[in-house]
């Protein structure tokens, strides 16, 4: 009989693997993949944070700006906390760290039934060798925005944006974002550079015609996609937890999910390790690390949702702000921008009104 039975060898899986078995506890991992990371629906974008936990190694490229472009005019942020990393290489080395501290990992193997008992939790799992059941004190799904785990316990799935995402052949420096909601009404387009390459992507409905049209004279490299989840889940119920994406996450407003991936994981692994009420515990934990930010940012979200398409108000007030969104700005807090912006509304009004003025006069 296993401790933990993690279901999902991603970042999320293997990070909390690694802090499980660290601590002790008997885990083993399953991964549907043949080959870990094999294939990555992701982008590699991520705050300077990340490489702090996963290694300086796996860095391939530091862009130097982000470049938004809206219908109503283009503004640029800067920033040197801006990686872009290797995710088949992070997910490899996570897994393999995994290991190192005592995980056992099965690849190639799914999840077919999952069943709670009064001393915890009956799996049904199915690889190359056939059924098997598999014992443990409780299980983890960090299998994505499309969790088995989550289905077996009748959780509400969150939103699921499909995306898709080429990486052509091309150097950039800088990251691009599009915010057009007449082309993307979901979500948004962009451009991340990728050493020597650069991946494109868009969101939501009519990604394909969109990224079909940013490709251009540009070779394609591969073609990728998958599922982003919008607005957190349930944390799990009974002894079967969810972390990461398969618990709905990741940022809604960038749809990155890998800085949660990991925090969630810590979360649980110090809940486990306490023992009494895991559930309530990991719940207590989330919600006093990252998960207010995560709360904070879907909220963020519905309210663009509603009035980003009102390019005319919030863009020359982002404008007028660019000075201070760059001291201050954080990908993965994106909560601080908003705040920063409210706070200084009241001194930047006059010069917000006045350019929208004169960019309803010339239109």
């Amino acid at each position: 009989m296993y401790d933990v039975l993690v279901i999902g060898a991603g970042p999320a899986g293997s990070n909390v693997s690694c802090q499980l078995s660290r601590r002790g506890f008997r885990v083993k991992m399953v991964d549907l993949k043949e080959r870990v990371g094999v294939p990555n629906h992701c982008s590699g974008l991520v705050d300077k944070r990340v490489v702090d936990i996963v290694g300086e190694d796996l860095v391939i490229d530091r862009p130097s700006a982000a470049e938004i472009s809206t219908p109503l005019g283009s503004f640029s942020l800067n920033s040197q906390r801006m990686r872009v990393v290797d995710r088949v290489s992070l997910d490899q080395k996570l897994a393999d760290i995994a290991m190192s501290e005592g995980a056992d990992l099965s690849l190639m193997t799914m999840l077919t039934e999952l069943h709670e008992r009064d001393n915890g939790i009956l799996a049904t799992i199915k690889s190359k060798r056939g059924f098997e059941r598999v014992e443990a004190k409780y299980v983890i799904g960090a299998d994505g925005p499309a969790s088995s785990v989550r289905r077996s316990l009748g959780i509400r799935a969150p939103k699921l944006l499909s995306s898709l995402q080429f990486d052509l052949s091309r150097r950039s420096d800088r990251v691009k974002i599009s915010l057009d909601r007449r082309k993307t009404p979901d979500f948004f387009s962009w451009e991340i550079p990728s050493g020597k390459e650069v991946e494109i992507g868009a969101s939501g409905v009519n990604s394909e015609a969109v990224v079909k049209g940013m490709v251009g004279n540009d070779t394609v490299v591969r073609r990728r996609g998958g599922l982003i989840p919008i607005g957190p889940t349930e944390l799990g119920r009974g002894n079967a937890f969810l972390i990461g994406d398969a618990a709905g996450l990741s940022k809604a407003t960038t749809g990155g999910g890998l800085y949660a991936a990991i925090k969630s994981g810590d979360a649980l692994s110090s809940a486990i390790e306490r023992g009494d009420n895991v559930l309530n515990e990991y719940e207590k934990n989330w919600s006093s690390s990252f998960g207010a930010e995560v709360r904070r940012d879907y909220k963020i979200r519905k309210l663009l949702d509603r009035y980003e398409k009102h390019y005319g108000v919030w863009v020359p007030i982002v404008s007028s702000s660019l000075s201070g969104i760059n001291k201050i700005g954080d990908v993965d807090y994106p909560s601080k921008t908003l705040l920063y912006m409210l706070y200084s509304l009241p001194l930047r009004f006059p010069l917000t009104l006045m350019e929208f003025v004169s960019r309803s006069a010339s239109t």
